[in-house]
């Protein structure tokens, strides 16, 4: 009963996604737009309704979140 529902937050920034204790090439985009669980997979969006990114996880509460960046995406296609 929850569809469609909406979040504002603000990218705060852009983090190596850490391995095993080793930068990779990948990004993170931390967000404090709240990724409750249950939610992840859902897009993050600017203002205009661009798709910034896929929400992934949050840590410490929901105090981190984080999204992959569609720049991740487009290299599994």
């Amino acid at each position: 009963g929850f569809d469609l529902t909406l979040s504002d937050g603000l990218i705060s920034g852009k983090r190596p996604d850490t391995k095993n204790g080793k930068d990779t090439s990948v990004f993170l985009l931390q967000t404090s737009a709240p990724v409750s669980p249950g939610s992840s997979g859902g897009g993050l969006f600017d203002q205009r309704g661009r798709l910034l990114g896929v929400t992934t996880f949050s840590a410490n509460g929901q105090n981190l979140n984080f999204a992959h960046p569609t720049e991740w995406i487009a290299e599994l296609i």
